[in-house]
């Protein structure tokens, strides 16, 4: 390596480290924004030629702030309320009160004190997180504000933007096209094969809460859409605790009809949509997707849940691209 090819190797390298310095703390937002452009890329190309890439952008951008960026922050703001409405002792939950009572009579020990300690510690450990999650609302504004711009311009200049790449890359071109088509069918294996089936599975688990009366079932009905692209944890907690709260209720015949509906209607959604779905698209293992998820949340937050199957699905996709090509095999 002569001085020219190491000084241009050191150049890059610190502007590269820079560079993810500055976008680390809104690292997830740019992802998002990422993944937005690609899914909401196929309606741009059909939007430009009637009405051009600035007004298509900014129609999918505003597409994009109804249909996720509103929701979204309107159930972090339930959940919040709901959270802060949390109950600090046992006589705010009449319905425990019996219960409660018969455990008193039978062992003879006074458990209310007990009891009242254990859930005041819940939630006040709870409001402790929730005063410090509202206290990141600043950074979370401009997180939102730094996705739609971004959305904006990736979807209007997106095409650029891969041109560019393809001619700085030093792979032959045929290299690249095949790896590029490749990563966007895993891309698209992966959002339809778990992002897709998890909404489904949320909406239906959704419906046996409306049905049954349990409060918030809107709230939690989105709640489990999230929960259900986690593989193993589902919408199990969701429908394990309004099953709870029904008994606690007194309400044993709907509490049972919901257990019956979980394991009938919501599993066979469940285990159909994934047949039909996730074995035609998708290769991953449920092992390889649950590591992609739990590692991808840790490592950037909650985007994670849809960033780390799909990262894992590229480095499949290329792996086979690069071995197919070079005969790494």
């Amino acid at each position: 390596m002569n001085a020219r090819t190491g000084f241009a190797v050191v150049l890059v390298g610190t502007l590269a480290t820079l560079s993810v310095l500055v976008v680390e703390p809104f690292l997830s937002y740019v992802l998002g924004a990422m993944l937005l452009a690609f899914t909401l890329s196929p309606l741009q190309r059909r939007l430009v030629p009637a009405v051009g890439p600035q007004a298509a952008a900014f129609a999918l951008v505003s597409l994009a702030v109804v249909l996720v960026v509103g929701p979204l922050s309107l159930l972090v703001t339930v959940g919040v309320a709901e959270l802060e409405s949390l109950p600090t002792s046992t006589e705010e939950l009449p319905a425990l009160q019996p219960i409660q009572n018969q455990l008193e009579g039978r062992f003879g020990v006074e458990i209310g004190p007990l009891a009242d300690r254990l859930v005041e510690s819940v939630t006040s450990g709870i409001a402790d997180r929730t005063s410090t999650a509202a206290s990141a609302g600043v950074h979370a504004f401009l997180g939102l504000m730094l996705l739609l711009f971004l959305l904006y311009y990736l979807l209007k200049d997106g095409d650029e933007l891969v041109g560019w790449v393809k001619r700085v890359t030093p792979l032959p071109r045929d290299v690249q096209d095949d790896l590029y088509g490749e990563a966007a069918d895993a891309t698209w294996a992966v959002l339809k094969g778990h992002v897709l089936v998890a909404a489904v599975q949320g909406l239906v688990s959704g419906l046996g809460l409306f049905a049954f009366g349990v409060p918030n079932a809107g709230f939690w009905t989105v709640v489990m859409m999230v929960l259900a692209m986690i593989p193993i944890v589902g919408v199990a907690p969701v429908l394990g605790g309004a099953t709870v709260y029904l008994l606690a209720e007194g309400r044993w015949l709907a509490a049972g009809l919901l257990v019956v509906y979980g394991m009938s209607a919501v599993a066979v959604t469940d285990d159909y949509l994934r047949a039909l779905v996730i074995d035609r698209e998708s290769s991953l293992h449920s092992g390889v997707i649950l590591l992609g998820v739990l590692g991808a949340v840790y490592f950037v937050g909650a985007i994670g849940i849809f960033v780390g199957p799909i990262v894992l699905a590229l480095f499949k996709a290329t792996v086979e691209v690069f071995s197919d090509y070079y005969d790494l095999a």
